[in-house]
């Protein structure tokens, strides 16, 4: 189990957090959770034999916590054998109308900040290239006859 594990650090975070927000809410939960029988990767391995018995691919989060809280709960339930080569995935939470909003003035800032900064390169004076003196090529004639206007 261990190196599937690997690869689901986020899905077994998310978990984790799960089973803590629900102590929270009930406090007694934690002695069950202590059990020393019973790990967090057996949860999760057992998890993963119920999904896979069920023939569901997706499951929600309310499956997810009564999956493992069963689990928890059953003395006799063991974490299913053989740990299953599988990945876990999270997702992300739907953004509320105020965090889209939020997000949407961050990007629009961005925006202008960069606008700004491109205006600002192309309006800033060219670097001109300092004049050097030429000499004449080798067999020119030297105009050494003196002009008025020269200065």
């Amino acid at each position: 189990m261990a190196n599937s594990m690997k690869s689901n650090n986020a899905a077994i975070a998310a978990m984790r957090q799960m089973l803590q927000e629900r102590i929270i809410a009930e406090p007694a939960l934690a002695i069950k959770l202590a059990n020393p029988k019973k790990s967090l990767e057996s949860a999760i391995n057992y998890l993963c034999h119920e999904i896979q018995k069920s023939g569901m691919c997706v499951v929600d989060e309310q499956t997810v916590l009564s999956i493992l809280l069963h689990f928890y709960d059953e003395d006799s339930i063991e974490d299913g054998g053989t740990p299953i080569n599988c990945n876990i995935v999270v997702s992300k939470p739907e953004l509320s109308d105020e965090d889209k909003a939020e997000i949407k003035e961050q990007a629009m800032e961005q925006y202008k900040e960069e606008q700004l900064r491109e205006i600002r390169r192309q309006s800033a004076p060219k670097a001109q290239p300092k004049p050097t003196a030429t000499a004449p090529k080798a067999g020119a004639e030297i105009n050494v006859q003196p002009n008025l206007f020269d200065f």
